[in-house]
């Protein structure tokens, strides 16, 4: 004889949640405003000192000793092209630039650009200038941007390279 199987109970089918009960709202986007001409000429200001600032450390490394054909001193020359163009770039789109947090940004911006300028006016060595105009220039692409995230990782890099304790 055979034994009868117990029935298996399925368990009952859960309630469904509706959708809109299980999503998580959007993340609020931070506001953002467009830079004022102040801000615009400050920050081509900022840069615009830099890059003279870098020059002078070229010339300054010549006047040492250094031959024009040194890598360093090509690539401080290059910077200072560079960051001159950033600059001349800054002052021309005005108030085109749009940023998340525009007020920090810059202050962060301003900071780090005068740390910058500050130990290039005592720089002596060659290398730590191209280490600082290299923060720099990554400075003025991650404002091209307009993330804060990137712009505030960028002017703590410039800082750090110009000798801040950030």
């Amino acid at each position: 004889m055979k034994t009868p199987t117990p029935a298996i109970k399925t368990p009952a089918p859960a309630m469904k949640t509706p959708a809109s009960a299980t999503k998580t709202p959007p993340p609020v986007p931070p506001v953002t405003t467009a830079l004022s001409d102040d801000q615009m000429q400050k920050l081509a200001q900022s840069f615009h000192d830099i890059a003279v600032e870098i020059g002078q450390v070229r010339l300054n490394g010549i006047a040492a000793g250094s031959k024009l054909t040194d890598p360093a001193i090509v690539q401080l020359q290059g910077y200072v092209y560079s960051l001159m163009n950033v600059a001349t770039s800054f002052a021309i789109q005005d108030a085109n630039i749009t940023l998340a947090n525009a007020d920090q940004s810059v202050a962060q911006i301003a900071l780090a650009t005068k740390a910058a300028d500050h130990a290039l006016d005592r720089l002596q060595r060659i290398d730590k200038a191209v280490s600082i105009a290299s923060s720099v220039i990554v400075l003025a692409m991650a404002i091209s941007t307009k993330d804060p995230g990137q712009i505030e990782s960028a002017a703590h890099s410039v800082a750090i390279a110009a000798g801040l304790d950030v």
